[in-house]
């Protein structure tokens, strides 16, 4: 026999409010984790307008997407599948007219589980080296002149200078990038890990122990050989890439 009153169920509501026996209410619910940061240049200044996600690290292409504000911050909420996630993110720039697009460099590539959340700050670097072991770099190739084969064994031992007209892309000031080209990850010869900005790009050959010759320089398969070029870098992928051409003097 039951030893207790049935109550309505308007009083047994009350009795549970203030008991305090209700459970699963709005209020008592887990907030929901974020990932926040800030988004900076080389120089530490904010970067806006930059694209970050949170990215599943077994669903493909589930990502949690959020931009950087006026102050470089951003916050993504974690409302994505359980699991764990990595953070990666993107900034895009404009240079006389042309739009590159830059990996941004997290200060952490651990991940992390979704619903403890993360803080991950980002670098926009224009060198230096990526967490996959690529360059951030532009990539300056050199070809020799077609009509020119016997200036291929002279490839090993041609120097490029590239003599800044102007800033780079981030706004830093330009400065001067010289060195002897080598074989870059696609095979072909140049130089890499070049800051995106404005040159004027010349070439010389430099043998050992011998004196330095001047070489003319175009953009590969247009216009006409001279002392230096200004050309432009093109988006490549995740990467920029600017082709030359030299050619002996005649």
């Amino acid at each position: 026999m039951n030893r207790f009153p049935r109550l309505p169920l308007a009083s047994a509501l009350l009795l549970a409010l203030l008991t305090g026996n209700i459970v699963g209410t709005a209020s008592s619910a887990a907030a929901t984790a974020t990932m926040t940061g800030i988004v900076r240049n080389s120089a530490g200044q904010p970067v806006p307008g930059a694209s970050i996600f949170a990215g599943h690290t077994v669903y493909f292409n589930t990502n949690l997407l959020a931009k950087s504000g006026a102050d470089g911050r951003y916050r993504i909420d974690l409302n994505g599948p359980a699991g764990s996630y990595y953070a990666g993110g993107q900034v895009t720039a404009t240079l006389d007219g042309h739009r590159y697009t830059f990996d941004l460099l997290p200060d952490s590539t651990a991940p992390f589980n979704v619903t403890k959340g993360a803080v991950r700050n980002f670098t926009w670097k224009l060198t230096g080296t990526k967490p996959d072991g690529q360059k951030v770099g532009a990539t300056v190739t050199v070809y020799a002149d077609f009509f020119d084969p016997g200036l291929l064994d002279w490839i090993p031992n041609i120097e490029l200078i590239l003599t800044p007209t102007g800033p780079r892309i981030d706004g830093s000031p330009g400065v001067e990038v010289r060195g002897t080209i080598k074989q870059t990850p696609d095979g072909q010869e140049g130089l890499v890990d070049v800051p995106l900005g404005r040159y004027a790009i010349s070439a010389r050959y430099v043998p050992k122990g011998g004196s330095p010759v001047k070489l003319t320089i175009r953009a590969r398969n247009n216009g006409e050989f001279g002392p230096s070029v200004a050309s432009f870098f093109s988006q490549r992928g995740s990467g920029q890439i600017m082709e030359v051409e030299v050619s002996r003097e005649r």
